[in-house]
């Protein structure tokens, strides 16, 4: 293929894309977004539920395994540890949500999350749905439905953080 046929194909690349480019833009204008402002229904076994009482009975060394059987893949979970695919979970309970130093977190959590603190409860609720507690997050565990083994999980994160002076 000589220069000419060369710059007939280059061309045709880039009026293609610049053309499903167009389409594209259009259709966002013309189609609205209907995304709900709220859920229409809530499935059993998935809305909050007060953790409190579950904590009361949590178990930590039940709670030690499974943090490093679901979030050890991803997470540090030692002092001063670097960042894995998520922020280091050590200090995480008590921390401000989506404030770990040098961590890029999603747009998603941090605007939905701005100025809260991760509870208990708030730390319930993101195990029981990260993507209900903050739509469009990076977060890819789906979420654990048992209160009970949240709780173990909260309970063992209680413990990593600096003993007091």
């Amino acid at each position: 293929m000589d220069g000419r046929g060369l710059n007939r194909v280059a061309v045709a690349v880039v009026l293609s894309v610049g053309v499903m480019a167009g389409a594209y833009g259009v259709a966002r204008g013309l189609v609205p977004d209907t995304t709900p402002a709220r859920l229409a229904m809530v499935l059993p076994g998935h809305g909050a539920v007060d953790i409190a009482p579950y904590l009361e009975r949590a178990d930590m060394g039940h709670g030690a395994r499974m943090v490093e059987q679901v979030c050890g893949g991803c997470h540090a979970l030692k002092a001063g540890a670097g960042d894995g695919a998520g922020p280091n979970l050590f200090g995480v309970v008590g921390r401000p949500i989506a404030s770990a130093p040098g961590y890029a977190y999603s747009d998603a959590l941090r605007h939905s999350a701005a100025g809260r603190t991760w509870t208990e409860q708030t730390l319930s609720d993101w195990l029981s749905s990260p993507d209900r507690f903050a739509p469009g997050t990076r977060m890819s565990l789906n979420g654990l439905t048992d209160p009970a083994l949240r709780a173990d999980i909260i309970a063992y994160l209680r413990t990593l953080r600096q003993p007091p002076d």
